[in-house]
């Protein structure tokens, strides 16, 4: 059962990293590289979290909180180590 919650708790925070990472920052004049032309300016100050970043930000702190529970009590299986 452990390893399950491990793969879980470990696709929740890639998928919550990956979401983040692919739109999950942005400014609202497109992407950030290219605001500058459209813009006129350097949209950097700007930033903002989409909606799809509120939903990364809450699948990363669900897959920590898997991986924290699931690996609270394994020192008692290692002996300590």
């Amino acid at each position: 059962m452990k390893a399950v919650l491990w793969i879980i708790g470990g696709a929740c925070m890639a998928v919550g990293m990956l979401s983040l990472g692919f739109g999950g920052i942005g400014v609202p004049g497109g992407p950030t590289a290219t605001t500058f032309g459209t813009l006129g300016y350097d949209a950097l100050p700007e930033l903002s979290i989409t909606g799809q970043g509120f939903v990364g930000l809450a699948l990363m702190a669900v897959g920590i909180a898997i991986l924290a529970v699931n690996n609270a009590s394994a020192w008692k299986e290692t002996g300590g180590y």
